[in-house]
């Protein structure tokens, strides 16, 4: 499994997996990680802007995508 992680670092953001709408709030320097296959990864589509991430998953159906919190407990499986 291959791990991404999606931070706030300048404040608070809302990090979004579409097309589900899953969306987590973080607080500053509060973070997510994301474990998928890595095969899944170039197909990823990861947008960025002021407070918020959206990131769009392939394949749904197909695989797990897994978010751990900054502690690692598992928060949510999408698919």
């Amino acid at each position: 499994m291959m791990e991404m992680k999606f931070a706030a670092t300048d404040g608070p953001a809302r990090v979004t997996f579409e097309p589900g709408g899953i969306a987590f709030e973080l607080a500053a320097d509060e973070f997510i990680t994301l474990q998928l296959d890595p095969t899944l990864a170039p197909s990823l589509e990861i947008n960025i802007w002021p407070n918020g991430i959206s990131v769009w998953l392939p394949y749904p159906g197909e695989s797990d995508f897994i978010v751990l919190d900054s502690s690692g407990r598992e928060v949510a499986r999408l698919w």
